[in-house]
Formats: structure tokens, sequence, C-alpha cells
């Protein structure tokens, strides 16, 4: 753990916000597919961390996400030196704005490929993708993980949790609390402490 929190440090000034919970500076003026893991794991939650501009982590999501930058970063080394192949490709449009981990060219056509350690839901990643999928006007992608490759057909649908988030970032009040869920939240006492 302490090797995660001094990687993690080398990029980002982290806070300590009670044992085991930590926060990082997060900039929530543009909509992101990566925001989706948050919104569908709380959305009051995501409303305090956009208050806030900060992004929560526990201890699990810390470790979680160093693992998912030496993943990235292996996959990247790996690929980056092929002339077809598009590393950490940036998308923006409108105020939605998205990294793209990988995009190989094949011809015309642009495949968008996600790498993921595996932490989130998967459902979580497929929707990011398929938004992904639908920007470059592909008509299918990758979701790679550390021991299996899906791969993931375009659905129009997946976007329209991008207006759900929205809506939760412009709202000037906090989403309802969803009492069942918060029971086993590690960030209820901030979240009760912001969203008042």
């Amino acid at each position: 753990m302490d090797e995660a929190l001094r990687e993690l440090q080398k990029t980002d000034e982290v806070e300590v916000l009670r044992p085991n919970i930590y926060a990082v500076r997060y900039d929530f003026g543009r909509i992101t597919p990566s925001m989706i893991n948050d919104y569908e794991y709380c959305p009051r939650l995501l409303w305090v961390q956009a208050r806030l501009g900060r992004k929560f982590l526990t201890r699990r999501s810390l470790v979680a996400l160093i693992r998912g930058r030496l993943l990235h970063e292996r996959y990247e080394r790996m690929l980056s030196a092929a002339e077809d192949v598009l590393a950490e490709y940036k998308i923006e449009l409108g105020d939605m704005v998205g990294v793209v981990d990988l995009v190989f060219r094949r011809n015309e056509k642009m495949i968008p490929v996600e790498i993921k350690s595996g932490v989130t839901t998967r459902e979580s990643h497929v929707k990011q993708l398929q938004i992904y999928i639908g920007l470059l006007k592909a008509d299918f992608g990758y979701l790679v993980y550390r021991n299996k490759v899906e791969r993931i057909e375009r659905n129009p649908e997946a976007a329209k949790v991008l207006d759900e988030i929205r809506n939760v970032l412009k709202s000037s009040e906090p989403p309802p609390v969803d009492r069942g869920r918060c029971r086993g939240c590690p960030f209820r006492s901030i979240c009760d402490i912001y969203s008042k």
C-alpha cells in the first residue's frame, strides 16, 4: 500500500481524509466517460466530489489505480511503436472530453481499445468503450483485461449516461440518498458532511 501511495504522490497531491480514505484534485468541469464508474457507484458521491473538486479513493481503489496505470504503461510501451497504433488518443466534443487508451487504425477506420484492471464493474467499462466507439464512428472496439480480451459492439444508447452525469454535475442540489447503498459505503461520513 505504501508503494501505491508513493507512486500516486509522484503525479498527484494526495490528501488523507480519513484512515484508508484519500482524495486527489480532479477537474469535474468537463464530462468524461471515465465518470461512469463514479456515477454508477453513487450519483450523490459524484456530486460531492464535483463540489469539492476531489476524486475520492479507498485504499483498495488507490492500489487498483496504480495497477491500472502500470498495466496501461506496459501495453502502451509494447504497441506505441507500431505505426497504426495511437496511445492515449484524446477526443473532445462540446463539454465532453475522453482519452482512449489505444486506437488501432485500420484503413480509414479507428478501433478503440480500453485497457482495464478489472476493479470496477464490467458494465461501466462496456459503456465507456461504447461511447468511444460512437465518437470514433467505429463498429466495435476491444475491452482488454489482464487475462482476456472482449470485442464490444457499438451501442448508441450508451451515451445517454453522459446526460445523466451532466445533470448530476449541474444540479445545485445533491441527488437523493440511497440508504441501502450508503450503509456499507466507506465515503458515507464525508458524503454526509458535504452534501448538506
